[in-house]
């Protein structure tokens, strides 16, 4: 017999209480969600680590809000514009690394089909979405405030931990940098 409440609770986009505090840190860093060039940049040496088709540098608001202030992929010149496959915002519910700032560490999907919890989120059906892998941005204070991330559209059972290791060094690249511009400006 199947617990459906059970099913159900697998499927849902992680609690958020502390999410006001962590647009608070975003702010006092000026990790902003706003698309920036530096972090389109940072996408593009994380796609030459994982053989992925898109990734990103994710500062996950408050709710059910998500801004890419750096992207990467095809169709990404600009990526702004109203056809862009990806945009820079995404509801909450839709992708992985809402689940990457709950658990505060790196995760990697090498095939959403293969995990209940992940195979029904939208992004598997609208974009296609099968292999994620991301790592969390990391604050002084110890607290997750984004993530570096990316995806392809077929599985990557080839990732292994030292392509974890290396996202959660350009996460730490990308966390230097943005403590570099905070105590620039």
């Amino acid at each position: 017999m199947v617990d459906l409440e059970h099913e159900f609770r697998l499927t849902i986009t992680p609690d958020d209480p502390d999410g006001s505090k962590r647009v608070e840190r975003q702010q006092r860093l000026g990790f902003l969600p706003e698309a920036d060039p530096e972090y389109d940049e940072f996408a593009k040496r994380i796609l030459d680590i994982t053989g992925a088709s898109w990734s990103g540098v994710n500062v996950v608001g408050e709710g059910q809000h998500q801004f890419f202030a750096g992207i990467y992929g095809p169709g990404t010149d600009p990526v702004d514009g109203p056809d862009a496959p990806i945009g820079r915002e995404m509801d909450a519910d839709h992708g992985y690394c809402v689940h990457v700032v709950a658990r505060e560490k790196a995760m990697a999907l090498t095939n959403t089909l293969d995990y209940p919890r992940f195979a029904s989120n939208p992004v598997v059906d609208k974009l296609g979405i099968r292999a994620y892998i991301g790592a969390p941005l990391v604050d002084d204070e110890g607290k997750t405030i984004g993530t570096v991330w990316a995806i392809d559209d077929k599985p990557h059972e080839e990732w292994t931990q030292d392509h974890v290791d290396a996202m959660k060094d350009m996460a730490s690249q990308v966390m230097r940098r943005i403590k570099e511009r905070n105590e620039d400006a």
